[in-house]
């Protein structure tokens, strides 16, 4: 039986990263079969319980007639036409879309790439969340997602463009960032060797 959602105490829209073309993997890796899931539906399963249905985002660009007909009617599909300029123009075309959608106190941002992550990984991130300061994951080479971004930076995130994406807004030094620590985020699928590993790892 699934636990019921209990509503963040800051309103979050949750935006998953899925546009790119996966050239490192071949191509499709949204649609790699992850326990028996498509990719890109596993990372939204994974999700589901962190938010209200009607406040799941999800970005595609290539591919998108492929990918897009597996995900269910209950995530808000977004297209990036601007998916080859890189990660930043797939946030820039989620945040238009969910700064007019509803009125949030943040944005998890999430790839839908990172196959170990779980509810218990985003719950660390949002009991961070104080609804004024970046949370994001530490990694060994500094901050990256997941990561929950404030209100007040929506306007920031709606400007990137190129394939930095949100690392040089949660690495420089103009915005405080609450670290966590998340070993789940350390593992994510690049290329076709990775998912076979993965898939050891999980027998």
């Amino acid at each position: 039986m699934n636990t019921p959602i209990k509503p963040p105490p800051h309103p979050l829209a949750v935006l998953i990263l899925a546009a790119g073309e996966s050239a490192r993997f071949g191509g499709r890796k949204q649609l790699a079969d992850i326990n028996g899931s498509p990719m890109i539906c596993h990372a939204i399963e994974a999700l589901r319980p962190v938010v209200a249905e009607a406040d799941l985002f999800v970005v595609l660009g290539a591919f998108q007639d492929e990918i897009g007909p597996v995900i269910d009617t209950s995530a808000h599909i977004i297209t990036n036409d601007s998916w080859a300029s890189g990660m930043g123009s797939s946030i820039a075309a989620g945040m238009a879309k969910i700064q007019h959608h509803g009125s949030y106190d943040g944005v998890l941002i999430a790839l839908c790439d990172q196959v170990r992550l779980g509810r218990a990984d985003y719950d660390k991130l949002i009991t961070a969340f104080n609804g004024q300061t970046i949370v994001a994951a530490r990694h060994d080479n500094g901050f990256g997602v997941p990561a929950i971004f404030p209100a007040h930076m929506f306007k920031l995130l709606a400007a990137l463009n190129g394939q930095a994406g949100a690392r040089k807004v949660l690495n420089g030094a103009h915005h405080e960032v609450i670290g966590v620590d998340l070993p789940n985020a350390a593992q994510d699928i690049d290329t076709q060797d990775d998912l076979i590993a993965m898939r050891a790892q999980s027998t």
